[in-house]
Protein backbone atom coordinates (compact mmCIF):
# COMPACT_ATOMS: atom_id res chain seq x y z
CA UNK A 1 0.00 0.00 0.00
CA UNK A 2 2.73 2.58 1.14
CA UNK A 3 4.30 1.50 -2.51
CA UNK A 4 1.63 2.31 -4.13
CA UNK A 5 1.02 5.98 -2.78
CA UNK A 6 4.47 6.34 -3.50
CA UNK A 7 4.18 5.84 -7.31
CA UNK A 8 1.07 8.12 -7.13
CA UNK A 9 3.07 11.26 -5.79
CA UNK A 10 6.27 10.89 -7.65
CA UNK A 11 3.87 11.03 -10.85
CA UNK A 12 2.44 13.94 -9.48
CA UNK A 13 5.59 15.54 -8.81
CA UNK A 14 6.61 13.89 -12.20
CA UNK A 15 3.66 15.82 -13.90
CA UNK A 16 4.33 19.19 -11.62
CA UNK A 17 7.94 18.68 -12.91
CA UNK A 18 7.09 18.71 -16.66
CA UNK A 19 4.70 22.01 -16.25
CA UNK A 20 7.35 24.17 -14.80
CA UNK A 21 9.78 22.82 -17.66
CA UNK A 22 7.13 24.07 -20.04
CA UNK A 23 6.15 26.79 -18.55
CA UNK A 24 10.17 27.55 -18.37
CA UNK A 25 10.25 26.94 -22.01
CA UNK A 26 7.96 29.29 -22.48
CA UNK A 27 9.14 32.22 -21.07
CA UNK A 28 12.96 31.69 -22.79
CA UNK A 29 10.35 32.02 -25.62
CA UNK A 30 8.83 35.16 -24.83
CA UNK A 31 11.60 36.56 -23.21
CA UNK A 32 12.72 37.59 -26.82
CA UNK A 33 11.08 41.07 -26.95
CA UNK A 34 8.51 39.69 -29.75
CA UNK A 35 6.74 42.72 -29.01
CA UNK A 36 5.40 44.31 -32.13
CA UNK A 37 6.95 47.79 -31.38
CA UNK A 38 9.98 46.37 -31.45
CA UNK A 39 9.36 44.19 -34.92
CA UNK A 40 11.34 46.42 -37.11
CA UNK A 41 14.39 47.53 -34.95
CA UNK A 42 18.02 46.92 -36.26
CA UNK A 43 18.87 43.41 -35.63
CA UNK A 44 15.46 42.05 -34.47
CA UNK A 45 14.73 39.28 -36.63
CA UNK A 46 11.76 36.77 -37.51
CA UNK A 47 12.19 35.16 -33.46
CA UNK A 48 13.23 38.38 -31.81
CA UNK A 49 16.22 40.00 -30.24
CA UNK A 50 19.67 38.06 -31.46
CA UNK A 51 19.91 35.06 -29.80
CA UNK A 52 22.98 34.12 -26.70
CA UNK A 53 24.73 32.16 -29.18
CA UNK A 54 24.57 34.35 -32.37
CA UNK A 55 26.91 36.23 -33.97
CA UNK A 56 26.46 39.52 -35.93
CA UNK A 57 27.82 41.29 -38.86
CA UNK A 58 27.28 44.78 -39.24
CA UNK A 59 28.78 47.05 -41.72
CA UNK A 60 29.03 51.10 -40.87
CA UNK A 61 29.57 53.57 -43.25
CA UNK A 62 29.59 57.48 -43.93
CA UNK A 63 26.58 57.54 -46.19
CA UNK A 64 23.71 59.47 -46.56
CA UNK A 65 21.49 56.50 -46.68
CA UNK A 66 21.62 52.73 -45.09
CA UNK A 67 24.35 50.92 -47.74
CA UNK A 68 23.13 47.82 -49.26
CA UNK A 69 25.94 45.89 -50.06
CA UNK A 70 25.57 42.04 -50.85
CA UNK A 71 29.16 41.37 -48.85
CA UNK A 72 32.08 43.26 -47.16
CA UNK A 73 32.88 45.52 -49.81
CA UNK A 74 36.51 45.28 -51.93
CA UNK A 75 36.98 49.39 -51.72
CA UNK A 76 36.35 52.46 -49.61
CA UNK A 77 35.74 53.36 -46.09
CA UNK A 78 33.66 51.71 -43.67
CA UNK A 79 33.77 49.96 -40.20
CA UNK A 80 33.04 46.38 -39.60
CA UNK A 81 31.02 45.16 -36.50
CA UNK A 82 31.30 41.43 -35.66
CA UNK A 83 29.48 41.35 -32.41
CA UNK A 84 30.29 37.70 -30.98
CA UNK A 85 28.36 35.41 -28.68
CA UNK A 86 27.56 37.05 -25.47
CA UNK A 87 30.12 35.68 -22.69
CA UNK A 88 29.39 33.14 -20.33
CA UNK A 89 27.85 35.08 -17.35
CA UNK A 90 26.12 37.04 -19.63
CA UNK A 91 24.24 34.13 -20.94
CA UNK A 92 23.92 32.72 -17.77
CA UNK A 93 21.99 36.11 -16.93
CA UNK A 94 19.31 35.30 -19.62
CA UNK A 95 17.88 32.66 -17.09
CA UNK A 96 17.27 35.31 -14.45
CA UNK A 97 15.83 37.76 -17.62
CA UNK A 98 13.65 34.65 -18.86
CA UNK A 99 11.74 34.33 -15.80
CA UNK A 100 11.63 38.12 -15.04
CA UNK A 101 10.15 38.40 -18.78
CA UNK A 102 6.98 36.06 -18.00
CA UNK A 103 6.04 38.78 -15.55
CA UNK A 104 6.92 41.98 -17.80
CA UNK A 105 9.45 42.65 -20.58
CA UNK A 106 10.26 46.45 -19.41
CA UNK A 107 13.21 45.97 -17.47
CA UNK A 108 14.76 43.45 -20.21
CA UNK A 109 13.94 46.11 -23.31
CA UNK A 110 15.42 49.19 -20.66
CA UNK A 111 18.76 47.15 -20.22
CA UNK A 112 19.54 45.30 -22.73
CA UNK A 113 22.69 43.17 -22.89
CA UNK A 114 25.84 43.25 -23.67
CA UNK A 115 28.41 41.17 -25.74
CA UNK A 116 32.19 41.28 -26.92
CA UNK A 117 32.69 42.75 -30.20
CA UNK A 118 35.61 42.79 -32.94
CA UNK A 119 35.64 45.87 -34.53
CA UNK A 120 37.70 46.08 -38.47
CA UNK A 121 37.76 49.77 -39.44
CA UNK A 122 38.84 49.96 -43.38
CA UNK A 123 40.35 52.89 -44.42
CA UNK A 124 40.45 54.22 -48.09
CA UNK A 125 40.60 49.90 -48.45
CA UNK A 126 43.29 49.56 -45.84
CA UNK A 127 42.37 46.99 -43.31
CA UNK A 128 43.40 48.49 -39.59
CA UNK A 129 44.58 46.30 -36.82
CA UNK A 130 41.28 44.71 -35.22
CA UNK A 131 39.95 45.88 -32.14
CA UNK A 132 37.78 44.78 -29.24
CA UNK A 133 35.44 46.66 -27.85
CA UNK A 134 31.98 45.64 -25.85
CA UNK A 135 28.64 46.58 -27.57
CA UNK A 136 25.14 46.64 -25.60
CA UNK A 137 22.18 45.91 -27.50
CA UNK A 138 18.90 47.99 -25.96
CA UNK A 139 15.64 47.93 -27.38
CA UNK A 140 14.18 51.65 -25.22
CA UNK A 141 15.51 53.53 -26.47
CA UNK A 142 16.17 51.52 -29.43
CA UNK A 143 20.00 51.67 -29.75
CA UNK A 144 23.36 49.79 -30.09
CA UNK A 145 26.14 50.97 -28.07
CA UNK A 146 29.26 50.30 -29.92
CA UNK A 147 32.26 51.88 -27.64
CA UNK A 148 31.94 55.94 -28.55
CA UNK A 149 29.55 55.22 -31.51
CA UNK A 150 25.54 54.08 -31.62
CA UNK A 151 23.19 52.68 -33.96
CA UNK A 152 20.27 54.31 -33.63
CA UNK A 153 17.74 51.04 -34.32
CA UNK A 154 14.62 52.27 -35.75
CA UNK A 155 16.24 53.88 -38.76
CA UNK A 156 19.79 52.25 -38.96
CA UNK A 157 21.79 55.62 -38.71
CA UNK A 158 25.53 55.57 -37.03
CA UNK A 159 25.65 58.56 -34.41
CA UNK A 160 28.62 60.42 -33.58
CA UNK A 161 29.47 59.87 -29.25
CA UNK A 162 28.68 62.03 -26.84
CA UNK A 163 26.83 64.18 -29.86
CA UNK A 164 24.74 61.49 -31.00
CA UNK A 165 25.19 63.20 -34.10
CA UNK A 166 24.79 61.65 -37.51
CA UNK A 167 27.87 59.73 -39.29
CA UNK A 168 26.18 57.42 -41.66
CA UNK A 169 24.29 54.09 -41.56
CA UNK A 170 24.75 50.52 -40.58
CA UNK A 171 23.77 47.20 -42.27
CA UNK A 172 23.48 43.57 -41.73
CA UNK A 173 25.87 41.67 -43.53
CA UNK A 174 25.51 37.61 -44.34
CA UNK A 175 27.82 36.30 -41.44
CA UNK A 176 29.75 33.05 -43.13
CA UNK A 177 30.74 35.36 -46.44
CA UNK A 178 31.61 38.43 -43.90
CA UNK A 179 34.04 36.12 -41.69
CA UNK A 180 35.57 34.38 -45.09
CA UNK A 181 36.87 38.10 -46.28
CA UNK A 182 37.85 38.94 -42.50
CA UNK A 183 40.11 36.14 -42.73
CA UNK A 184 41.42 37.01 -46.14
CA UNK A 185 41.64 40.77 -45.59
CA UNK A 186 42.16 41.72 -42.23
CA UNK A 187 45.87 42.40 -40.35
CA UNK A 188 44.81 39.17 -38.13
CA UNK A 189 43.64 36.93 -40.59
CA UNK A 190 46.58 37.43 -43.30
CA UNK A 191 49.02 37.12 -40.94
Amino acid sequence: MCASKRIGSSKKLGGLALLFSLFLIWGAASAQANIDAYRDYFLVGQFGEVCTMCEVMVLCESANAPPEHEAIPASGSFTIFHLQTRTFWSQISTIWDWFVANFSSAPLAQRGHTRPVHVYAVVDGQWQPQTVIEARLILDPGVLELDDTYVDRVNSQWLGGGTRQPIGYCQRLPLWDALEVIEQQSVEGAS
